[in-house]
């Protein structure tokens, strides 16, 4: 990104076109996700065991309250014992196998396919103690397709299915465990394997310098100047004033452009390019306030061990075009393909 190109962020302000409020600076954005005033859209009614409808009514994501808050906790709890360096080592040979089996020398492999969600979801399966890893992660892979309300109804019976599977896959164990599990691996699906689509798209169009970064400076970069979370919508519950700006009113709708937020030169001070220097600038895309994402430091792992791996065995193909999944809220590479050395 070119200094050029760095602009300030325009004031919150409500969109003509489908009147929603519109937060792009970075103080604006923090005061949404930080005040309990603006809530996230709840899911519809259960249904039975087992089917979509009845995952995004039991977990924190489409919970709101002293609810949200106690299902995060036990989402929180269910992470604990997942060590991140653990995560990385086990990601990093799960990569070097699966590229070892795929491709010989000289021949290209589409990381994306192959390996970004495949791989992380494998290891957070295996360390939650689940016996067919690799089942259930495409299990996984089938709910998170389907887990936003409005997806595909083809879509959402695949994932109906592979929720009844992942069920029975976790075995005997209290029903809020089972859907904690189920919720950090959904939710940290197509994210990760968006920031590890993104992080070698970087790497393979980098300067010379930054081609040398340790991959935990690419990750940081990359979440900060081209966020896998491109937005965040919350809806309010009672009129809210934000930074003394215009009053939003009670069932308003503001998105929260965390894109725009993270290049706010008022709040980071610094260009909107990618820093040479070493120094990690914070970014909003793993949220903020009220709901940040709790299995950060473990989504940063699996990534690092993929992309070490990556690096490590393959070359990047500099010219390639990449084009990213249909998402208004994230922005996930369709097809990465590199070349195994």
């Amino acid at each position: 990104m070119a200094d050029d190109d760095a602009q300030q962020p325009p004031a919150f302000a409500k969109s003509g076109a489908a009147g929603e409020w519109i937060a792009c600076r970075c103080a604006d954005v923090q005061a949404v996700l930080a005040d309990d005033r603006f809530e996230v859209p709840e899911a519809d009614a259960a249904g039975r065991v087992g089917t979509i409808s009845w995952l995004r009514a039991s977990v924190s994501r489409f919970a709101n309250g002293p609810e949200h808050r106690r299902r995060r906790a036990g989402a929180v709890a269910e992470l604990r014992p997942l060590e991140p360096d653990q995560l990385r080592r086990a990601a990093r040979w799960r990569t070097d196998a699966a590229i070892t089996a795929t491709a010989k020398p000289g021949e290209r492999l589409d990381v994306m396919a192959l390996l970004a969600r495949r791989v992380p979801m494998t290891v957070m399966a295996e360390c939650l103690g689940i016996a067919c890893a690799e089942g259930a992660a495409e299990a996984v892979i089938a709910i998170a397709a389907g887990y936003f309300p409005g997806s595909d109804p083809r879509v959402q019976q695949l994932a109906d299915a592979a929720t009844a599977r992942l069920v029975d896959m976790l075995g005997p164990a209290e029903m809020d465990v089972t859907v904690a599990r189920i919720a950090l691996m959904v939710q940290g699906c197509d994210a990760t394997a968006g920031l590890i689509g993104l992080a070698l798209e970087f790497l393979q169009g980098s300067r010379e310098a930054s081609a040398d970064w340790p991959t935990h400076q690419v990750l940081d970069e990359v979440l900060r100047h081209n966020p896998v979370v491109r937005a965040s919508r919350r809806i309010a519950r009672a009129p809210v004033s934000v930074n003394g700006s215009a009053l939003v009113g009670a069932g308003d709708t503001v998105v929260c452009n965390v894109e725009a937020a993270n290049r706010d030169l008022a709040a980071s001070g610094q260009s909107d390019s990618p820093d040479l220097s070493g120094h990690v600038m914070p970014s909003l895309t793993f949220g903020y306030g009220i709901r940040p994402c709790p299995g950060a430091p473990q989504a940063l792992a699996l990534a690092t061990g993929v992309v070490d791996a990556v690096r490590e065995a393959c070359s990047l193909l500099s010219s390639q075009r990449v084009e990213y999944e249909p998402s208004p809220a994230l922005r996930i590479p369709r097809m990465l393909e590199v070349v195994l050395r």
